[in-house]
């Protein structure tokens, strides 16, 4: 089990995480409930992308077929305990000349390093391969606070 890092005080949760804890699709409800436990507990801040919310809205919206207002409450509510990260020109840049196949999860990696995030959460580690950043699926973070 990898040990805690002492200096983790923000993280950046991927899209597919944030979706996973609005639905309760990949993530079960033990991790997630012990996922918000150790924000608080541990005062660490999870942040979103702020371009990620238009991009969960519509996957919750027309893909998994959740009513608007059903949407509009979830990341009212998923937003009560993240904070928002806002892409800059420098972002996308950083982002398109990344060495990430993917311009999406260039884009995450290069708003988490440019905003000093200690960890990525993501349900898709592989695709992070690349990141000069730690990056654990949820069940993993959780096992590294016991």
């Amino acid at each position: 089990m990898k040990k805690k890092p002492s200096n983790m005080q923000c993280i950046l949760l991927d899209v597919n995480v944030c979706i996973d804890l609005i639905v309760n699709r990949a993530i079960s409800p033990v991790i997630k409930k012990r996922l918000f436990e150790i924000f608080l507990t541990k005062q660490i801040t999870p942040f979103v992308p702020a371009f990620s919310i238009d991009t969960i809205y519509y996957i919750l919206n027309s893909s998994m077929k959740l009513e608007k207002a059903v949407v509009k409450n979830a990341l009212k509510n998923l937003l009560k305990y993240t904070r928002m990260l806002h892409t800059t020109d420098e972002t996308v840049h950083r982002a398109f000349s990344s060495s990430f196949s993917d311009f999406e999860d260039g884009l995450i990696n290069s708003i988490a390093e440019e905003n000093s995030m200690n960890a990525i959460i993501t349900g898709n580690v592989a695709d992070f391969t690349k990141s000069s950043l730690p990056v654990y699926r949820p069940e993993d973070f959780v096992a590294m606070f016991g």
